[in-house]
């Protein structure tokens, strides 16, 4: 009789253990993927905005609308890929006019992008908003 629980028990064992496995192996397959998507919208996201910028500046109507296009679908994905606080920042971004072009408007992004870092698991030892900010736009905010 006991060998007969004890090898109920081992195969329970097995079983339970097969099971626990495969759950927490979908589970991090599942995180990837949502880590995965959510860091292609970002890029895709920074990558966009360049290339409206740069195509506004050019004077190249055609490329602007093509990227605005990009744009707009970027900036969905992150709305449902995004964690919550990047979203709030690209919607204090938007509202404040998104053409970066004023300085609440570089500050706003400025903050998104740091907003993006945070999200990506990049611990800062110091506050880098100000070397953000020179780095894309060359000036100096006030740190907020």
């Amino acid at each position: 009789m006991a060998t007969a629980i004890t090898a109920l028990l081992s195969i329970l064992g097995v079983v339970v253990g097969a099971l626990l496995q495969n759950h927490f192996a979908r589970q991090s397959h599942q995180e990837k993927h949502l880590l995965e998507s959510r860091n292609a919208a970002y890029i895709d996201f920074l990558e966009a905005v360049s290339e409206v910028v740069t195509a506004q500046r050019m004077g190249n109507k055609q490329r602007e609308l093509d990227q605005l296009a990009r744009l707009t679908h970027t900036k969905a994905r992150i709305c449902i890929f995004g964690e919550e606080h990047v979203v709030r920042r690209l919607a204090t971004f938007w509202t404040a006019g998104a053409t970066l072009e004023t300085e609440q408007e570089i500050l706003a992004f400025t903050r998104f992008c740091m907003d993006i870092r945070k999200s990506l698991g990049i611990k800062d030892k110091e506050f880098l908003h100000s070397e953000v900010s020179q780095l894309l736009f060359a000036i100096n905010p006030a740190r907020s």
